[in-house]
C-alpha cells in the first residue's frame, strides 16, 4: 500500500476544474438549486427553515471557513456563492486561523441538509443562539437522528448503554472466513470412505465435524448481524425511493437521490449476498457436513452409510455451490462498477488528490471483488467434485486461503460503517463540496495518527472551550459514541442528571453546554478520549464512503452527458423524406 503522503490529501492543494461532462452538470446546477426551492412539496416531509444566524462575533466558535489563501484556489463556483451571500446581507461565520491550515473543517460554511440539497446557493445556516449548529427540520433525505442529540437505552445485558438508532456497521466476524475450511470438515470422510474406519480417520471424522459444527454456530450469528444492517438499508431505500417519486411527479431534479440510491443498491446487495446469502448457505453447508462426517463414524450400518454418503456429499456441498455461482455474479457487477467510478473520475476531476482516493478506494474493492467472486465459484466446483474425489481438496486449499483474506480485506480496507446517507453539512450537488470532504477525512485520519494525545486540539481553535470541541464533535457526527463514553463515567452521568441509571438517556448538545463550568474539563477530556480511540477508523470510514459518493455522481454525470450528447446528435441527424 502506497504511503499516507502519497495516499492523503492536504486541503492547501489546488484542485483542477471539472472537465466536460461535470461541467454540463454543474451548468445545471443553477436550474436544480432554483427548481429545488420547491423541494420541500412533500406536505408530510416539510416544515419551515430555521432562521439565519450570525456567528462571527463568538469567540468560542469554531473554524468554519477557509483561510484566505485556500479561498482563492477554490473553485470560481465557490467564490460566487460567497459573493451572492454577500449581496443577500448574510455573513460568513468567522475562521479562526490556526497554523495547521490544511486540517481546518472542510466548508466555507456549514449547510446543514435540509438547506444544503434544496438551496445551496440562496441559504446559509451559521450558528443557533448557543454557537453550535442547528439542522431545520425541512428535508427530504432520510436521517437517522437529529445531528445535535442522541438518546441511548440501557442495554440487555450489563450495565451498560447502547445508541437508540440504527447504523450501517462494518462488524464481520473475523470467524467468518473460515466457513471454506467447515467446508472441508468431511475429508477424512470421503477419503477414508470404507469399513472399518481407521483410527486415526474417526479422530480425523470428529476433529473436522465438530469445527464445522462450531463454525455454522459463527455463520449464524454474523447472519444476525447482516440481517440488521439490511433491514437499516432496505428502510433507508423506501424513504429514499418515495422522495424521488415526490420530486419526479414535481418535475424536479432527482441526481442527488440518484446518486444515494445507486449507494444504497451496491451496500444493500454487499450486505445481502457477500454477507447475509454467504451466512445462510454456507452455513447450512456447515451443517450438514457436520452431521453428514459424524454419521460417517459409525459406518457400520448401511442406512447411516448412505446418510453419511449424502449429507457429506453433494447434498451438503450443493448450497456452497449454489452460492459461489450467485456471488461470482455480484462480484463481477461490483468491479465493473468501481471501474466506472475511476474512469469518470480521470475525466472530470484528472490530477487531483481526490482522484488518487478514487482509485484507491476503487482498487481496495476490485481486489475483494475480484479475489472473493473467483473463490466462491471454484470452491462451489471443488466442493462438489470432492463428493468422490479426494484431489479436490487441493482446489479447496487456496480457495480457503482466500477466503480468510478476503476477510480481512474487508475489514480493514473496504468495510466502513455510516449513520446517516448524507454526513452533516454535506452537498452532494457539488462535486467541490465532495472532493473537499473526501480530502480532509483522509488527511484526518493522517492527523489523529500524528497528535494522539490530544488530537481535537488540530482542529479548533480553543480546544479548552467546550463549545469549540462540542461543535467539532456535532459537525463530524461523533456525538453518538461520544455521548456513550460520556455516561460510562458515573459521575458525569450525576452530572448530566442521570444519578440512577434510567433506562432510556437523551442528551442534548445544550443541555451538556447548560453544564457548570467546572465539569467543562472532564467533558472535554471525555471528548479528546473518544477521538484518540475511535477518530482514525471514524475519518478512515468516512473517506471510503465520501469516495463512493464522488465516485457515484461523477459516473452518474459521466452517463447523464451521454445521454445528452446522443440525443443531441440524433436530433440534427436530418430526417429522410
Amino acid at each position: 500500500m502506497a504511503s499516507t503522503h502519497s495516499n492523503t490529501a492536504s486541503i492547501e492543494e489546488p484542485r483542477r476544474a471539472p472537465s466536460e461532462p461535470i461541467d454540463a452538470a454543474a451548468g445545471e446546477r443553477q436550474t436544480q438549486t432554483s427548481a429545488a426551492g420547491t423541494d420541500a412539496v412533500c406536505a408530510d416531509k416539510a416544515s419551515n427553515a430555521s432562521s439565519i444566524t450570525k456567528n462571527g462575533g463568538d469567540s468560542d466558535g469554531v473554524q468554519q471557513q477557509l483561510p484566505q489563501e485556500d479561498k482563492q484556489r477554490r473553485h470560481p463556483e465557490i467564490q460566487q456563492q460567497q459573493q451572492i451571500y454577500h449581496r443577500e446581507g448574510v455573513s460568513t461565520p468567522v475562521f479562526n486561523e490556526k497554523s495547521d491550515a490544511s486540517i481546518a473543517t472542510p466548508k466555507t460554511a456549514v449547510l446543514p441538509r435540509a438547506t444544503t440539497f434544496g438551496s445551496t446557493l440562496t441559504t446559509l445556516t451559521a450558528a443557533s443562539s448557543t454557537g453550535l449548529l442547528s439542522a431545520p427540520p425541512a428535508c427530504d433525505i432520510p436521517e437517522s437522528t437529529p445531528p445535535d442529540r442522541v438518546a441511548l437505552v440501557r442495554a440487555k445485558r450489563g450495565d451498560g448503554y447502547v445508541p437508540q438508532s440504527n447504523q450501517l456497521k462494518n462488524d464481520l466476524y473475523r470467524a467468518v472466513g473460515f466457513l471454506e475450511l467447515a467446508n472441508a470438515g468431511d475429508f477424512a470422510a470421503n477419503v477414508w470412505n470404507e469399513y472399518p474406519v481407521p483410527v486415526y480417520a474417526t479422530v480425523f471424522m470428529a476433529v473436522g465435524a465438530t469445527f464445522a459444527g462450531v463454525m455454522s454456530v459463527y455463520a449464524l450469528l454474523d447472519s444476525r448481524r447482516a440481517f440488521r444492517n439490511v433491514k437499516f438499508l432496505r428502510k433507508q431505500r423506501r424513504e429514499l425511493k418515495e422522495a424521488r417519486a415526490c420530486r419526479a411527479a414535481k418535475s424536479l431534479p432527482t441526481r442527488d437521490l440518484d446518486v444515494l440510491l445507486s449507494v444504497n443498491f451496491r451496500e444493500l446487495g454487499t450486505e445481502g449476498v457477500n454477507r447475509w446469502a454467504l451466512n445462510m448457505f454456507m452455513g447450512v453447508g456447515a451443517v450438514l457436513i457436520c452431521v453428514g462426517t459424524y454419521l460417517a463414524i459409525a459406518g457400520a450400518n448401511k442406512g447411516i452409510f448412505l446418510a453419511s454418503n449424502l449429507l457429506s456429499g453433494y447434498i451438503g456441498n450443493a448450497p456452497i455451490a449454489i452460492f459461489g455461482a450467485t456471488n461470482s455474479c455480484w462480484a463481477f457487477y461490483i468491479l465493473c462498477k468501481a471501474q466506472g467510478h475511476i474512469n469518470a473520475a480521470k475525466k472530470a476531476i484528472p490530477g487531483t488528490q481526490s482522484l488518487a482516493l478514487i482509485k484507491r478506494r476503487s482498487r481496495n474493492v476490485q481486489i475483494y471483488t475480484g479475489i472473493n467472486g473467483t473463490a466462491t465459484i471454484l470452491g462451489g466446483v471443488g466442493s462438489m467434485i470432492t463428493a468422490t474425489r479426494w484431489w479436490g481438496y487441493v482446489i479447496l486449499i487456496p480457495v480457503i486461503l482466500a477466503s480468510v483474506f478476503c476477510n480481512y480485506w474487508w475489514r480493514t480496507r473496504a468495510g466502513y460503517s455510516r449513520r446517516d446517507l448524507v454526513p452533516y453539512g454535506l452537498s452532494i450537488f457539488s462535486v467541490d463540496e465532495l472532493s473537499t470532504a473526501l480530502e480532509f477525512a483522509a488527511r484526518a485520519e493522517a492527523k489523529i495518527k500524528e497528535q494522539k494525545k490530544t488530537p481535537i486540539n488540530s482542529f479548533v481553535s480553543d480546544p479548552s472551550s467546550l463549545r469549540s470541541v462540542l461543535t467539532f464533535i456535532q459537525e463530524q457526527e461523533l456525538l453518538e459514541p461520544f455521548c456513550l463514553r460520556l455516561v460510562q463515567d458515573a459521575g458525569l452521568r450525576t452530572t448530566i442528571g442521570c444519578p440512577n441509571s434510567p433506562a432510556e438517556i437523551e442528551i442534548t448538545v445544550d443541555s451538556l453546554l447548560n453544564l457548570p463550568k467546572e465539569s467543562h474539563p472532564a467533558i472535554i477530556q471525555i471528548a479528546q478520549d473518544t477521538v484518540r480511540k475511535i477518530g482514525s477508523n471514524h475519518f478512515k470510514y468516512r473517506e471510503r464512503y465520501a469516495a463512493e459518493l464522488l465516485g457515484t455522481y461523477l459516473a452518474i454525470s459521466r452517463q447523464e452527458a451521454k445521454k445528452r450528447d446522443k440525443k443531441k446528435s440524433q436530433s440534427e441527424k436530418p430526417t429522410r423524406r
